[in-house]
């Protein structure tokens, strides 16, 4: 049969909205691959929070670049045309018409200096010092971030396909059990024990499933990628195991410290501050002005006059300011005790990262052992569960005790990977605290 050319024309357009949909329907579920590192590497291009906090930095450096500024003058132009209300002069010579008009021009420049500028310019470059601090802190918070949820994910998805192996084993088992029942082996309570636990574990493993895809669509938001975007990862929790030694760990990184740095930078910035202040008091304002005002009257002469034109230098205290108990005297006070404060804190601060290094590598050489030793258990309990469920079958084994058997080997598994990853977040977490990769 020969379409028309209308039904032809139908048929394309047809097929060309379908491709279209299935186009658009692809672009709307995108599925991407990442390593760990490419992981790391997104969210450095693309975290929204690290995108900020790139943004504060480079203001404190714009800040830092032109912190010079304050020694340009102030200075302002203006020109004004003016019609008086004289009739005549106080030489008695009357003004009519255009001799009543004149015309002005003025240029006024300004500069005033102190020594607390210098101390100004120095307290911005540590400003900026201590921002670069911030944002190294930001991106290695940032890394770890991902890099744990990685991990994670590895875990959620390593347990979820431990629990599809345990259900498929249960299935297996129940279609076994039916096949017995039906041979007359096994009493029909077996058979329900066996479909029960078939049916409960469904519910868990579709909350399982449910948390896993949430899990995946906050690490897509953490890494900058699509809110539709779904994440396959390409990797495996293997730590390398590493043989540390807390004394050299502190001797060696205690210093490097990135909240100790910052402390320290903040505390050498309000010392800058607080000698700012001090040479606001104690030393004079130095003021340079020059004013230009050139004039026209009547406003057809041929020429201009300067005749309110000035330069001057004025050398001028603040004497209220030298009152302990003045609005400026208490404001070095408290300067002076936020500086007392955060050498307290800095204090406090360096005793804690002591502290805190010492105690993650306890921890790590505490996952080390419990590692070795539940891979030991992984080996005993798979050997126990074959020897179970050959009794099982063989009937000399009740259905509860390979339900323990099954149980205590998933068990192990979990065990042993949920160890890995302590071990592999503790020991990001000694990075970050060293300010150093551990290799």
């Amino acid at each position: 049969m020969v379409l028309s050319r209308k039904k032809r024309t139908m048929i394309l357009a047809a097929c060309v909205l379908a491709l279209l949909a299935s186009a658009s329907a692809e672009d709307q579920s995108m599925t991407k691959k990442v390593t760990i590192d490419e992981a790391v590497a997104l969210a450095m291009e693309n975290n929204i929070q690290l995108s900020s906090d790139a943004i504060d930095l480079r203001i404190k450096k714009r800040a830092k670049d032109y912190s010079w500024n304050v020694f340009i003058p102030a200075t302002t132009a203006s020109g004004t045309i003016m019609q008086t209300n004289m009739k005549e002069t106080s030489m008695g010579t009357k003004l009519e018409g255009k001799d009543r008009w004149s015309e002005t021009a003025r240029l006024s420049t300004s500069l005033t200096v102190n020594m607390a500028l210098i101390e100004g310019l120095r307290a911005t470059r540590q400003s900026y010092e201590a921002g670069k601090i911030t944002w190294e802190q930001a991106k290695q918070d940032t890394e770890r971030n991902v890099r744990k949820g990685f991990y994670g994910i590895l875990v959620q998805e390593e347990s979820l396909k431990l629990a599809r192996e345990k259900l498929a084993a249960s299935e297996d088992r129940y279609r076994q059990t039916g096949v017995n029942y039906r041979n007359g082996l096994v009493p029909e309570l077996t058979v329900l024990k066996t479909q029960l636990a078939v049916e409960t574990q469904k519910p868990a493993l579709q909350q399982s499933e449910l948390e896993l895809d949430q899990l995946k669509r906050q690490f897509a938001f953490l890494i900058g990628l699509p809110v539709n975007t779904t994440v396959e990862l390409d990797g495996q929790i293997e730590p390398v195991i590493v043989s540390l030694d807390e004394n050299t760990l502190v001797e060696k990184n205690l210093g490097n410290r990135l909240d100790v740095g910052l402390l320290a930078k903040n505390l050498e910035l309000l010392n800058t501050q607080v000698r700012a202040k001090q040479f606001q008091i104690f030393t004079p304002n130095i003021t340079v002005a020059k004013d230009w005002a050139p004039s026209k009257q009547p406003i057809d002469a041929s020429e201009w006059t300067d005749n309110s034109g000035s330069f001057s230098v004025t050398l001028s205290f603040d004497l209220a300011a030298l009152i302990p108990f003045s609005q400026t005297g208490q404001s070095l006070a408290e300067a002076k005790d936020t500086v007392r404060k955060t050498e307290l804190a800095l204090r406090q601060a360096t005793y804690n990262a002591e502290l805190e290094i010492r105690n993650l590598a306890k921890k790590l050489e505490k996952y080390r052992a419990s590692i070795a030793t539940m891979e030991m258990n992984v080996a005993l309990a798979d050997k126990a569960y074959r020897l179970t469920e050959q009794g099982y079958r063989a009937g000399t084994i009740e259905y509860l005790d390979l339900k323990d058997a099954e149980n205590s080997l998933m068990e192990a598994k979990l065990g042993v990977i949920t160890e890995k990853y302590n071990y592999l977040s503790t020991l990001l977490d000694l990075e970050t605290a060293l300010n150093s990769k551990l290799n």
